[in-house]
């Protein structure tokens, strides 16, 4: 299965892109399109812990 790196949150609506399988991942917009207020990447295990829910976006 290809690397799928545009992610969404499907909590909050919020959008993340992971540029290569297992890196980190990086917030690109808030779910009303804003910038997000850290454009700092994080480990998929930060974000799960912090009660993100990732999935593929547009899946």
């Amino acid at each position: 299965m290809a690397h799928v790196g545009d992610l969404v949150d499907i909590r909050s609506g919020d959008e993340f892109y992971q540029p290569v399988p297992f890196g980190l991942v990086y917030p690109t917009c808030t779910a009303d399109g804003s910038a997000p207020p850290s454009q700092r990447g994080r480990t998929w295990e930060h974000l799960t812990s912090s009660g993100r829910e990732l999935r593929p976006a547009g899946g």
